[in-house]
C-alpha cells in the first residue's frame, strides 16, 4: 500500500530533522518545531518545554557528539499520519548507544510541526 501524502511528508520533516542533527546545523535542528515544543530527553533535565529549553538540550548534545555519519542514525521509522495531527516512533544509534525515539506532530499553517518529542534508553530486563 502506498504511504499517503502526508506521511510522506513527515517522514521528510523528520529525516530533515535527524539530517540536521548529524551536521550540527542548529537552524535545521529548531526548524519545523512548535514554539511550545516539549520533549522528554535522556539526559538532565529530562523535560524541556518551549524552544529555549529545547535549544540548550541541544547545545548540550553538540558539545558531546562527533556529528556525522553515526552520531545520530534514524532507523526503523514508522509514520502515521492524519490529516492534522502525526504519530512517529523509531530509533536513533548515537554512536554506539541506542535510543528510542517518539515523536508527535501537528499541521500548523500548512506546516508540519513538531510538538512533542520524546527519547529514552531500553531498560534493562531483570
Amino acid at each position: 500500500m502506498a504511504e499517503n501524502p502526508n506521511e510522506s511528508q513527515v517522514r521528510s520533516v523528520v529525516d530533515n530533522w535527524a539530517r540536521a542533527v548529524r551536521a550540527g546545523d542548529m537552524d535545521g535542528v529548531l526548524d519545523h518545531h512548535t514554539d511550545d515544543v516539549l520533549m522528554y530527553d535522556v539526559v538532565t533535565p529530562p523535560r524541556a518545554r518551549g524552544m529555549d529549553d529545547y535549544r540548550k538540550q541541544w547545545e548540550l548534545f553538540f558539545q558531546y557528539s562527533p556529528g556525522g555519519d553515526g552520531s545520530f542514525d534514524l532507523y526503523d521509522l514508522e509514520v502515521f499520519a492524519g490529516e492534522d495531527v502525526a504519530w512517529c516512533q523509531g530509533m536513533i544509534a548515537i554512536v554506539d548507544l541506542r535510543c528510542r525515539l517518539t515523536l508527535g506532530l501537528r499541521k500548523v499553517d500548512g506546516r508540519w510541526m513538531i510538538a512533542h518529542e520524546h527519547h529514552s534508553f531500553p531498560g534493562e530486563a531483570g
